[in-house]
């Protein structure tokens, strides 16, 4: 049996070993098979193989193994072999790399749904409209003389309800009596009246809704042929906006 079939069959007992040992080894195993090649039925001795014809540069990674080395020899590998050197020091920590580009902006987000409305508040109290008034006791209505104003009230500016009272009497038979309810010097309302009797009196009412926003609301009355006269005129007007 050559050593080749004689090192197939052998149960390998593999243990750690270094690249000098594995060289030291295949030089070992040259040394110790020099010698030339004989028939086939022959072996190759160590004196068949001249020193130093066989280098580590000719024997393959892995072609021996520490089981193909005698006892000495492993042992002298073995003896050789230095122990492990000290772990050497962290290397030093690398400098940061620059910050990468600037990523693209997103795509807007999808709107989030409405909130719920919320209650309604409660409505406030009403306010209190304070009316606007005025009042006037005897006013002369001389004959044949423009309309004499028998009661007047200013206001704010804005809209009103008016309404208006005054009692007129003359001193003639069948005399003509007019009134007239202005806002500025607009007419807003007018009442004409033909009384029957000698020194009879009468009352006249107007009413009315102002539009021109006016600064001055007046009663103005006038009698047509005898003199006359107004007594207990008044003037009321409501704000509306």
């Amino acid at each position: 049996m050559t050593k080749r079939a004689a090192r197939s069959s052998r149960s390998p007992e593999r243990r750690p070993w270094s690249t000098l040992s594995i060289a030291i080894a295949g030089l070992a195993l040259f040394i110790a098979l020099s010698g030339t090649a004989v028939a086939a039925t022959g072996v190759i001795k160590s004196k068949d193989i001249a020193k130093g014809a066989v280098t580590s540069k000719a024997i393959a990674d892995g072609a021996v193994m520490p089981w193909d080395l005698n006892r000495s020899t492993r042992m002298w590998v073995q003896a050789t072999t230095g122990d492990p050197g000290a772990k050497g020091d962290a290397g030093s920590t690398g400098s940061t790399g620059p910050a990468g580009a600037r990523g693209d902006v997103g795509s807007p987000g999808t709107p989030g749904t409405d909130g719920t409305d919320g209650t309604d508040g409660i409505d406030g109290i009403d306010g209190i409209i304070a009316p606007l008034s005025a009042t006037a006791g005897l006013t002369q209505l001389p004959t044949a003389t423009p309309p004499t104003v028998v009661v007047s009230l200013a206001v704010p500016a804005g809209n009103y309800v008016v309404w208006a009272k005054t009692q007129l009497s003359h001193t003639g038979a069948g005399d003509s009596v007019d009134c007239v309810l202005k806002a500025g010097v607009t007419s807003i309302d007018q009442v004409s009246m033909k009384t029957l009797p000698a020194l009879a009196a009468v009352p006249a009412s107007l009413q009315a809704v102002t539009t021109s926003s006016p600064s001055q609301l007046s009663l103005e009355c006038d009698v047509l042929t005898a003199n006359g006269s107004a007594n207990f005129s008044s003037l009321i007007a409501i704000p509306i906006g």
